[in-house]
């Protein structure tokens, strides 16, 4: 692990300035270096694992067009693998595949972008092991290593489990008292490796309009704990009050641009999800967090030897049936407040 200087991701431009008194000559910038660029994250929940190899890159004017130009952040001949060392020996080997993936429009990659990956083993990946990658550039003329170890597995507490037994309860049936929407925690224990959390409720409905029926949903984001320590077992919670769950849901679909084409929409379920960042990739995101500070000039983490960036470990914990029940869903009144309710009754929301 390790500190630099701030350095901005796929679009850096380091200049520097040479000046001695009584002259006018200026170096505007300084020999280029393709720094590799690297972002990977092990998670055994999933079944492909992926890690972006990248570069820096500089060219002359606008800097934003190269960003859409994929030649100018990737490197040409890329050999990469990942290793399982279990007491300082390997006993699995990844070789690193490429593969082209659809992004989002922005300013980078244009509409697709090259990512390397490994499927998970059947067997998955082995929680007592350290592992590896190692990146070989142009054949030797670079070359970049970082390691890391996986979060174990965590688990919901029964306790908040066993209140969707009925159906999870946001708000009450008397909608004339003060305390009409409860509060309530969504609970679980920390797992070995995991040092950040941050907490989900995903809101699943069906939209009824002139295409047919699609099966849409709303994320909501509820907070963002941090452990004491990485040796697992602490006990976690951030708690939810009720009328925030509909006034999401009512921010979310407000000023929707086919509203006038929706007839009906029809809650399905809900999921409570947890993600866990390893602690390198805890670090890495505390240190890239917006500041209040007036203090601008920041050192950025990474934890990749000969290169920048994050090769660490995560964990998607999901909850979204309770064993032989189904799917997660409301309660009898917190329905009805989805259906009629200060917030939401004009979201078209039936039975």
């Amino acid at each position: 692990m390790k500190y630099i200087k701030p350095l901005i991701i796929l679009l850096t431009v380091t200049i520097l300035f040479f000046t001695e008194s009584c002259k006018t000559d200026f170096e505007l910038f300084a020999p280029y270096d393709d720094i590799p660029v690297i972002f990977g994250m092990l998670d055994q929940t999933v079944d492909t694992q992926f890690v972006k190899i990248n570069k820096t890159y500089r060219g002359d004017g606008d800097n934003t067009q190269y960003a859409s130009i994929n030649d100018s952040v990737l490197f040409k001949n890329v050999s990469a693998r990942v290793d399982e060392i279990i007491n300082g020996n390997i006993v699995n080997s990844y070789p690193l595949n490429e593969t082209w993936k659809k992004v989002e429009p922005g300013i980078f990659y244009g509409d697709s972008q090259k990512v390397y990956y490994f499927l998970t083993p059947g067997s998955g990946l082995n929680v007592n092991a350290e592992y590896k990658l190692e990146i070989n550039i142009d054949e030797g003329r670079k070359s970049v290593s970082a390691k890391t170890k996986l979060v174990e597995d965590f688990a919901f507490k029964a306790t908040f489990i066993n209140k969707g037994f009925s159906g999870y309860n946001f708000a009450g049936t008397n909608s004339s008292i003060t305390n009409q929407y409860p509060k309530f925690n969504v609970e679980w224990t920390s797992g070995k490796g995991g040092t950040r959390y941050e907490a989900s409720l995903r809101f699943y409905y069906e939209e009824y309009n002139q295409n047919g029926i699609e099966l849409k949903y709303l994320d909501w984001f509820l907070g963002t704990k941090k452990t004491i320590n990485d040796r697992g077992g602490e006990d976690m919670r951030v708690e939810i009050i009720g009328d925030a769950f509909y006034k999401m849901i009512a921010s979310k679909l407000a000023n929707y641009p086919n509203e006038s084409n929706v007839t009906q929409r029809k809650f399905k379920r809900i999921e409570f999800r947890v993600a866990a960042a390893g602690k390198d990739l805890a670090t890495y995101m505390e240190v890239n967090e917006p500041s209040n500070s007036i203090v601008t000039n920041r050192p950025s983490f990474t934890n990749i030897d000969g290169g920048i960036g994050i090769f660490s470990s995560r964990y998607n914990l999901i909850l979204s049936e309770i064993n032989t029940l189904g799917p997660l869903t409301l309660n009898t009144s917190s329905l009805n407040e989805l259906y009629n309710g200060q917030y939401t009754a004009g979201l078209k929301f039936q039975p």
